[in-house]
């Protein structure tokens, strides 16, 4: 670590990056939304995927998702295999990514009963922040993007790509451990006017620069799958006792009816 004050060679790095890549402004909340989807929702999952991916790979993932599924709620719905096979083989996090947007979105659902955060805009922005770090396998730089972008909150998103490379340039603070208390740091340090345009600016070096974080083992992950609901029990077939299925039965049965979706 420096023995220079973190704060000062903050604002140099910061100002070297604006020179480097320009006065960085958001585009409109709605750009690029299908008709008929919540346009925080969108931003949710898409800064979803570009939790420690560049924007290039977030791009080509969302396309491929929209390939792939109908809408938000199918994805919500499929199998964690099938988004991560979406996502393609070499995305980072692959399959820690499918599982943890999965659950999110379950757990947008059960709160709202429907896809959607337009709920947010009602809250306080601290109220916000602590409803999005409170769902289900949300990682802290997707619900701070969201607050950011989507409700001008005081938030600075920072991934491990991010916090690897203010680690490389020696600007953190000595309380800083990783990705997480290096968002804390930084939301100390910027004022609430410039946070946006700084995470932009961030995401931009990290684009260019940034590194994807090692691959991982899948046993070795956590498991943020909702839990399965049982079949619903029919008066008629519990008296004949049949009234369980295999579960090879209940995936043919859920990519048949997604296969009639799609038509």
């Amino acid at each position: 670590m420096s023995s220079q004050d973190p704060a000062k060679l903050l604002q140099a790095l910061l100002k070297k990056l604006t020179n480097r890549y320009g006065d960085q402004q958001p585009e409109p909340l709605t750009a690029g939304v299908d008709e008929g989807v919540d346009p925080m929702l969108h931003l949710f999952v898409y800064s979803f995927l570009l939790w420690d991916a560049s924007t290039g790979q977030a791009r080509a993932a969302l396309k491929r998702i929209r390939e792939t599924f109908v809408d938000y709620n199918e994805l919500r719905i499929a199998f964690a295999d099938e988004i991560a096979a979406a996502f393609g083989e070499r995305y980072p996090r692959g399959y820690e990514r499918a599982l943890r947007l999965r659950s999110s979105l379950h757990d947008i659902f059960r709160r709202e009963h429907s896809l959607s955060l337009q709920s947010l805009s009602e809250l306080s922005k601290r109220e916000a922040r602590t409803y999005l770090d409170s769902i289900d396998g949300t990682p802290a730089y997707v619900s701070a993007r969201v607050l950011s972008l989507g409700l001008g909150g005081h938030a600075i998103p920072v991934d491990q790509r991010i916090a690897d490379l203010l680690a490389s340039e020696a600007v953190l603070g000595d309380d800083v451990t990783d990705a997480d208390s290096a968002a804390s740091w930084l939301e100390r340090q910027i004022r609430a006017g410039e946070a946006t345009s700084v995470a932009l600016t961030l995401q931009a070096w990290s684009d260019d620069q940034g590194a994807a974080p090692r691959r991982e083992r899948r046993a070795d992950l956590p498991d943020f799958s909702p839990p399965e609901l049982p079949p619903p029990v029919l008066a008629e077939s519990a008296s004949t006792g049949a009234t369980k299925k295999s579960p090879k039965g209940k995936k043919s049965s859920k990519r048949s009816s997604k296969s009639s979706a799609k038509g």
